[in-house]
């Protein structure tokens, strides 16, 4: 039997405006809860807490209808959607923390998920370690970089590396969907045909995943016209099934080998200069080096501060998406500049419950150097 993975990611930033999530609701939240709990089907669900919480604000019965979707299988994630490899291992697990408890209470389907779903597939060594260590089982990221290293990309067992299962993301047929994908009943018929071209007879496995927002919000249409008649195609054919990410990660044997570090967004040129992590770490970027450098000066006293408000800010300021509006082909100055006044709302946080000028003088200074600040948005 061929078994096809379908990973849906829903995240919205904490800076984002309640309007824009309430619209982004009615053309694809809502709706797409409802398909899937009229189809049953065993499809896995990324959410961060970051929206969840929004949506318990302004569209609760939304996540009444997610809570009611039969055989959905939910990944765990940073709650804030901050990049793993570019903050330190307890902040990591903080944002894991801090994402189960605040889904099990909204969410309470949400259980106890064995796999992670690291924000924006970003994936390292150290990140799959940690994550073992935790005692998660199984993660996912893309197969670019698996790729780029000379391998073949598995189809009918899964690679363990530094103790944790990971599942590698189609990149080929996740952005021919994200972005070409007009037609869900052909599609689903081509990758039937070529699963079996590929592993004949055997049982074998493909993982597409894409932001769940492609369907109705970045691609008007693309419920009815795509998801719908997508999944509908892959139970009916007879010879494939959808299945959750952790039955495949668990159910095929597994094989020792070095997973490359990457991202989703990782292209072969990024590893050829050896940045894998482009959109948010890049070091012929100066705003991401100036933004990092202000985030870990205000992460690092806001850790010290005995104030439970200052940490709940300083969580949410490690949200990726200033990084990924500093880069180029999307930037922002204005989006940058939300970060950045997350970042100093943590700092003003910091300084009513700990008084320090220096650190403020230190903070608006470090502010005030990166570039987008400076710059007028196109």
């Amino acid at each position: 039997m061929k078994s096809v993975v379908l990973l849906l990611h829903f995240y919205q930033p904490p800076t984002q405006d309640p309007a824009v999530v309430r619209r982004i609701d009615r053309e694809c939240y809502n709706p797409v809860f409802r398909l899937l709990r009229e189809l049953r089907l065993p499809v896995t669900v990324n959410i961060n807490y970051s929206l969840t919480r929004q949506l318990a604000s302004l569209c609760g019965d939304t996540l009444d209808i997610l809570g009611d979707v039969a055989g959905c299988e939910f990944t765990q994630s940073g709650a804030f959607h901050p990049i793993f490899p570019l903050i330190p291992g307890d902040e990591v697990l903080r944002q894991l923390e801090v994402n189960a408890e605040g889904n099990r209470r909204l969410l309470p389907a949400f259980g106890n998920p064995s796999g992670v779903f690291p924000p924006e597939m970003a994936l390292d060594g150290g990140t799959a370690a940690l994550l073992a260590r935790a005692g998660y089982r199984w993660t996912v990221t893309d197969d670019v970089p698996w790729v780029s290293a000379g391998k073949e990309v598995p189809g009918d067992w899964v690679p363990e590396y530094r103790g944790i299962r990971v599942l590698l993301r189609s990149n080929f047929w996740s952005n021919l969907i994200s972005f070409h994908g007009d037609d869900g009943r052909m599609i689903a018929s081509r990758m039937v045909k070529e699963m079996r071209e590929w592993m004949g007879d055997d049982d074998s496995y493909l993982v597409v995943a894409m932001d769940g927002e492609t369907f109705g919000h970045h691609r008007p249409g693309g419920l009815e016209g795509f998801l719908k008649p997508f999944l509908e195609t892959i139970r009916d054919t007879g010879e494939a099934r959808i299945a959750p990410a952790g039955e495949i990660a668990l159910g095929f044997p597994g094989r020792a080998e070095e997973v490359p570090d990457g991202s989703w967004s990782t292209s072969s040129a990024d590893l050829e200069r050896g940045v894998p992590f482009p959109l948010w770490d890049d070091p012929d970027n100066p705003d991401h080096a100036a933004l990092r450098l202000l985030l870990n000066t205000v992460l690092k006293r806001a850790r010290d501060c005995p104030s439970a408000t200052v940490a709940g800010l300083a969580d949410e300021m490690l949200y990726s998406c200033p990084f990924w509006w500093a880069s180029p082909g999307r930037y922002s100055p204005i989006q940058v500049r939300r970060g950045v006044c997350a970042v100093l709302e943590t700092a003003l946080a910091v300084s009513r419950e700990c008084p320090d000028r220096v650190f403020m003088d230190t903070v608006m200074a470090l502010a005030g150097g990166i570039p987008a600040m400076a710059r007028k948005d196109d």
